[in-house]
């Protein structure tokens, strides 16, 4: 990952950057399937200097780049246009001789060639090529550019993130319904709270309501106003029910079925306790080995008492280990973002375990609480395990000892035993 990009040019001793277009900027680069650039050194550091100045130019690039069809249909329109206008009053020039073949390259973005002459010939803009998103984020970014960072950076990831559920990297603003944001709800709700939740309304509200403002579209009901989230306020407070003996049984089952690392994530939130967004912001240098020791240290969290070391049971050693041989250093150790971990969580248990709010991904949290009273772990070791308030934060701490994480281990060893005889084995007690 170090020399991603950097490759020697051929029977040179210097080195090139060479990245492949990405597809938001194809328009961007026509005929080229790939960004080559000399780095000029034949010195590898300073060829990195020089690739990540690229990247980081590239990255520019994408981040105000909206729709790559749409952004080809802009440029081809301005060329029609142009040409219109030198040709103004003389029907003998350019534009009234010349075919839209000969104005246009009909070899790249064809359709949105065609769509470019229609829409300068009738003034009417077709389906698939109208203002999006992002170009309103864009315009926004650039009439708002003193606002501060903290404004300007969830502006970009309000966006991000609505287009994520989206999935796709644009979408035109007319194609957003008000049943598309009523799901955007019902699917972030579980992992944000509800006043989150609202500031994301607000600001796509904002993008909306300036698109309106500078002309990209026409005057209409904005899908993002007038959301009453009351009733999720009142079911958010509802706290996380433990699941029965039957539906954990059936959760285990369904996450030693996953292909990708589903699986593992939910193993790891029942005997650890962890909250989905901590496994999943784990990376394999949060792994931390001392001889027959392994655990995880979670470094950001919900709170301050979030950050800490836990450490892992045996059941769990064998599939980090089997993670960390085919995961980099910086890399997520488990590769999946912790919102689309929560959303195939709650699908599936929506679809195959029940509808009940109160029992989700969180109840693992319950699960191994539970566990560790029945156990007669101190409450004070168990709130430190699982990141609550009134962990032993002074005792054990974030790089916490060698012989400390062995008597932490020992806790959750126990607890995981009571998990196993509870809710795991075929007869159980209630």
């Amino acid at each position: 990952m170090q020399d991603k990009y950097i490759v020697k040019k051929k029977g040179k001793d210097t080195y090139q950057f060479n990245m492949r277009v990405p597809k938001a900027l194809a328009h961007l680069y026509p005929y080229k399937t790939y960004i080559t650039r000399t780095l000029g050194t034949s010195c590898i550091k300073t060829a990195r200097i020089r690739r990540d100045r690229i990247v980081g130019e590239i990255a520019a690039q994408k981040e105000s780049a909206y729709s790559h069809e749409r952004g080809a249909f802009l440029a081809f329109v301005d060329t029609l246009k142009e040409a219109k206008q030198e040709a103004r009053g003389n029907r003998g020039e350019a534009y009234y001789q010349l075919s839209t073949e000969d104005i246009l390259d009909t070899e790249t973005f064809p359709k949105a060639q065609l769509a470019a002459s229609h829409s300068v010939e009738t003034g009417i803009i077709p389906e698939g090529y109208r203002p999006t998103l992002r170009e309103s984020l864009h315009s926004w970014l650039k009439r708002n550019s003193r606002r501060n960072a903290d404004t300007i950076s969830k502006m970009k990831s309000t966006t991000d993130k609505f287009l994520k559920h989206c999935g796709h990297f644009d979408v035109e603003l007319e194609s957003i319904h008000r049943k598309d944001v009523l799901n955007y709800i019902e699917q972030t709700i579980e992992s944000y709270s509800v006043s989150t939740v609202s500031g994301n309304l607000s600001r796509l509200r904002t993008l909306y309501k300036h698109a309106w403002q500078i002309g990209l579209i026409e005057p209409r009901p904005c899908p993002f106003s007038d959301h009453d989230l009351a009733y999720y306020k009142k079911s958010s407070t509802q706290k996380a029910q433990l699941f029965s003996a039957e539906e954990v049984q059936k959760i285990m089952l369904w996450a030693e079925a996953q292909q990708n690392s589903m699986g593992d994530i939910t193993k790891v939130g029942l005997f650890t306790g962890m909250r989905i967004g901590e496994i999943c912001s784990l990376k394999a240098k949060d792994v931390h080995i001392e001889g027959d020791l392994m655990a995880f240290l979670i470094r950001n969290g919900k709170n301050g008492s979030a950050q800490r070391s836990v450490p892992l049971c045996n059941e769990l050693v064998p599939i980090v280990k089997e993670r960390l041989n085919i995961v980099e250093h910086e890399d997520l150790l488990f590769g999946i973002q912790g919102k689309k971990a929560s959303r195939d969580f709650s699908r599936f248990k929506v679809a195959e375990i029940t509808t009940d709010k109160t029992k989700r991904f969180h109840s693992f949290r319950v699960h191994m609480s539970t566990a560790f009273d029945r156990a007669g772990i101190r409450e004070r070791t168990a709130a430190f395990i699982v990141g609550h308030k009134g962990g032993e934060t002074m005792t054990y701490g974030y790089y916490a000892k060698a012989d400390e994480l062995h008597r932490l281990k020992e806790a959750i060893e126990k607890a995981v035993v009571v998990i196993k005889r509870d809710w795991l084995a075929s007869t159980h007690h209630t």
